[in-house]
C-alpha cells in the first residue's frame, strides 16, 4: 500500500514542478521596453525560435533559442541579462534555465502574440 501511494506520489510532484517551471514568474525580474534598454549594460538575448525572430529582428540581441541552451549558452556575453520572449512560459524557462547556468537575468520584453502576452504573471 506505501510503495503504491509513492508510485502515485512521483508522478503527482513532477507535474506540480512542471507547472512550477513554466507558469510561475521568477521574482526579481521585471518587464521593460525594449526600446528603455542600454545595449552597453546588458546583454540582449532573444530566447525565441529562429522562424519567430526572424519575422521581428532586434538588431544588437545574440539570438539563441532553448532548444539550444545546452550547446549554445557559453557564447552568451557575461553582463546582466535582458531576455526577448514570444510569451510567459519561454520567459520563465529561458529564465530559470539561465540561472541554473549562473547568468543573472536582470529584466524582460515579451515579443509576439499580444493575446499572450497580457495574460497572466
Amino acid at each position: 500500500m506505501i510503495a503504491s501511494t509513492m508510485l502515485i506520489g512521483l508522478p503527482v510532484s513532477m507535474a506540480v514542478y512542471s507547472v512550477y517551471k513554466r507558469h510561475i514568474p521568477v521574482s526579481g525580474v521585471k518587464q521593460a521596453q525594449l526600446n528603455e534598454i542600454d545595449g552597453n549594460s546588458y546583454a540582449l538575448l532573444d530566447v525565441r525560435a529562429y522562424n519567430v525572430s526572424n519575422n521581428e529582428v532586434v538588431s544588437d540581441a545574440f539570438n539563441l533559442p532553448i532548444s539550444y541552451f545546452t550547446r549554445g549558452y557559453k557564447e552568451i556575453p557575461q553582463k546582466p541579462i535582458h531576455l526577448i520572449a514570444e510569451n510567459q512560459v519561454e520567459k520563465n524557462l529561458a529564465t530559470r534555465l539561465l540561472h541554473q547556468k549562473g547568468f543573472k537575468v536582470v529584466s524582460y520584453s515579451l515579443m509576439g502574440n499580444s493575446k499572450m502576452q497580457t495574460a497572466c504573471c
